[in-house]
């Protein structure tokens, strides 16, 4: 029922109830009223309503205990605080410099493209910037701003390719994979699934792993714990677990036009898998107990790799083809599930069916072949490796 407003719904039936003097009368009101479909629909959507005011106070609870007990565990780290100011440092140099030096042909081409010209070049740039011009052109936005706009994304742009070829022949850090029997071979694992070439266009700096530590942000604050302390913490407030992060990606910093103008690389970080189950997903129901947590964290790792590809590889045509498909799928994981009414719907089913094609090939094939069809059409570098 779009646009059902089931509060005014609630008002007049309440009252409706309530102007008439017999009660019997009243209760045979109530009980036509639940038969119908704006009853169960009100009710569906009163129970929503209840349940969000109950996440957000649990949230509150959580955030005020972290405060309060974990204070010592919150993490901003010296390697976020230089890549903040160095996106900071580069934000000033394109307002200061690079818009100023643009070069002449390149603005003219510009003009020309706003004023109706078209030009394949200063397309493909938008179209894998994945800016939406022509939503711009035909608005009612005035000619300076559209030029302005257009400017920015073309120069944003042009500078993943600058960011590209100086990343040309640079190794991903992989830093304390080492202390985990499952996968110290993460490095081999990712260079033989994804290619270097296709590495270095994913503008990935280094993959750092905290094994015995754990993840849980709240309110934009990261509590990095040991696991013990964490443990003890999900014990009295079990809701923590939902507020637990395996790893975390800057991908999104490089694509936000607001918050950057210019590309470079950035890292992945990974923590504990503890209280994992990976005995419980059907996607890992052929691979040997043994090896079902091993699958499962690569398969993490590849997710994660995933982002950037996404991100920086699939253009605005390509995208719209996996929408496409997706959209006829069902969902590949129950990671993916979760995500079917969010904006990041698109992009976490396309990580998640990179995390099926690298552990689980044949599962992806069988369920998802026009999924799996995808990726081996557009980036055929990806393959499941044998270690």
């Amino acid at each position: 029922m779009e646009n059902f407003e089931f509060q005014k719904y609630r008002d007049d039936l309440a009252q409706k109830i309530t102007q008439e003097p017999d009660h019997t009368k009243r209760r045979e009101i109530l009980s036509l009223e639940k038969m119908t479909p704006e009853y169960q629909e009100a009710k569906k959507l009163r129970r929503l309503e209840f349940g969000s005011e109950k996440n957000k106070n649990d949230n509150d609870q959580l955030i005020s205990y972290a405060e309060e007990h974990y204070g010592e565990y919150k993490i901003f780290t010296d390697e976020l605080r230089d890549l903040i100011n160095t996106i900071v440092a580069n934000r000033n140099e394109f307002e200061t410099v690079t818009k100023a030096n643009i070069p002449e042909e390149l603005l003219n081409q510009i003009l020309d493209f706003c004023e109706g010209m078209p030009n394949e070049q200063i397309e493909s740039l938008l179209n894998r910037a994945n800016f939406n011009y022509e939503n711009l052109l035909a608005g009612e936005v005035d000619e300076y701003t559209k030029a302005k706009l257009i400017t920015e994304a073309v120069l944003k742009a042009k500078s993943y390719d600058l960011a590209v070829e100086e990343n040309r022949g640079k190794e991903i850090d992989f830093i304390g994979f080492e202390k985990d029997q499952d996968i110290p071979d993460a490095k081999d694992f990712i260079y033989q699934t994804f290619s270097r070439g296709l590495l270095e266009k994913c503008l990935i700096s280094k993959i750092d792993y905290n094994a015995d530590k754990v993840n849980v942000a709240l309110n934009g604050t990261d509590y990095v714990l040991p696991i013990e302390i964490y443990s003890d913490w999900q014990k009295i407030m079990p809701g923590v677990k939902n507020h637990k992060y395996r790893a975390e990606s800057m991908v999104l910093w490089n694509t936000d036009p607001k918050f950057s103008k210019k590309f470079i690389p950035t890292p992945i970080r990974f923590f504990s898998f503890y209280g994992e189950e990976p005995n419980k997903l059907d996607y890992l129901k052929d691979v040997l107990d043994e090896k079902k947590m091993r699958q499962y964290k690569l398969g993490t790792i590849a997710h994660e790799v995933a982002h950037h590809i996404y991100e920086y590889l699939i253009d605005a045509d390509k995208r719209n083809n996996w929408k496409e498909i997706v959209d006829r799928s069902g969902s590949i994981t129950n990671y993916a599930q979760a995500y079917k009414n969010h904006n990041f719907k698109y992009d976490e089913f396309f990580t998640e069916a990179v995390r099926l094609k690298t552990t689980v090939p044949d599962y992806l094939e069988r369920n998802f072949p026009e999924i799996n069809q995808f990726i081996t059409d557009n980036f055929p570098e990806i393959q499941a490796p044998i270690l």
